[in-house]
């Protein structure tokens, strides 16, 4: 019998699901939730601690939390669907509007967001919140360059301008050291919800 998952966007259910798709070991994961417990940073993390790319988890996420993928290279957010929310609500959860169709705003998450941020944005906007899976990269690069200057953190830049320098070694470091002393874990051969081109990709992450 198929296992019942939870649909209800938390980063202990991302965690959940990556875990049992066995595409990062759960001790880095725990890692991940301890550093940063804000709701809805969990993607965020797992990207740019570069342990797995931006697409392939928001395509992950799009499955397990049945919600279409639709990142901003795919698409153009209006402008006007963004007026009278918060710059700040909106650079703080990462989450971008894309349009507004009558009493419904549609956005787009990075990668998944939380549930609360959802409640948030509806009573903000005082309609009903559509959200599909985005980019973490791709919306942050929105944000960053069609919010107000005034709204940005002191010294944010562009996902594509960041340097080396700027990223989170430290937090790529820690988690590598602490799959380290987790060893190399057996990929069960049944687990049939992870393609095989994805469990070769993971061995040879733990590999290296």
């Amino acid at each position: 019998m198929r296992k019942k998952h939870n649909k209800r966007l938390s980063d202990t259910e991302l965690a959940r699901r990556i875990a049992e798709a066995d595409l990062i070991e759960p001790a880095i994961l725990d890692a991940l939730l301890e550093r940063d417990p804000e709701p809805g940073k969990l993607a965020e993390a797992i990207v740019e601690a570069g342990l797995l790319p931006d697409w392939e988890l928001g395509r992950w996420a799009s499955r397990w939390f049945d919600r279409p993928f639709l990142p901003l290279d795919l698409c153009v957010p209006d402008p006007e669907a963004a007026k009278g929310l918060s710059a700040s609500t909106l650079i703080r959860t990462g989450n971008v509007p894309l349009w507004r169709y009558a009493e419904v705003l549609v956005i787009a998450m990075p990668c998944i967001t939380s549930e609360d941020a959802l409640a948030d944005l509806a009573n903000e906007a005082e309609c009903t919140i559509t959200a599909v899976v985005g980019s973490i990269r791709g919306n942050r690069r929105w944000l960053t360059e069609n919010l107000p200057k005034a709204a940005l953190p002191s010294g944010t830049t562009s996902p594509d301008a960041a340097t080396q320098d700027q990223q989170p070694w430290s937090l790529l470091l820690d988690a590598c050291d602490i799959q380290a002393r987790e060893g190399e874990r057996t990929v069960s051969d049944t687990n049939q919800s992870v393609s095989p081109e994805l469990r070769a990709d993971g061995a040879e992450r733990r590999r290296n």
